[in-house]
């Protein structure tokens, strides 16, 4: 089985996922369990919410670095950049499928309004009604 790019991309997310969950969790909960007014105790989980936050980053770019290095020993393609050549192209691709999605839009409005007037008999709106 080969390692596609979309693997490497959905362990990289899986990874940090967890990881920041962790130092989510620390970060909450580090003043849960302080007595109020205890500022060395306030300070020491602000401390410990500070180094799991930290140990996230790293292990986050540790994960970047080795997956790098597994797109180069797998011979992968690089992902695309924002402003490469093929990010602009399916961008512009984008942009246009938006505009026929809203073009679409507007015509079937226009249609389901020329449909009540019809119902209405009023499809002459232009005339001058005596």
């Amino acid at each position: 089985m080969i390692i596609g790019h979309s693997f490497t991309s959905e362990l990289l997310t899986i990874i940090f996922r967890l990881a920041w969950s962790a130092a989510c969790k620390v970060a909450n909960g580090a003043l849960s369990g302080v007595v109020q007014g205890d500022f060395n105790a306030i300070a020491a989980a602000i401390n410990q919410a500070r180094i799991q936050v930290d140990l996230a980053y790293a292990k986050l770019q540790n994960t970047e670095a080795l997956a790098t290095h597994i797109q180069g020993q797998l011979g992968l393609e690089s992902p695309w950049s924002v402003g490469g050549e093929e990010y602009n192209r399916y961008k512009e691709e984008a942009m246009f499928g938006n505009y026929r999605e809203a073009l679409g839009e507007l015509e079937r409005l226009v249609v389901m309004r020329l449909f009540e007037l019809s119902k209405l008999s009023m499809s002459g709106t232009g005339k001058k009604w005596l």
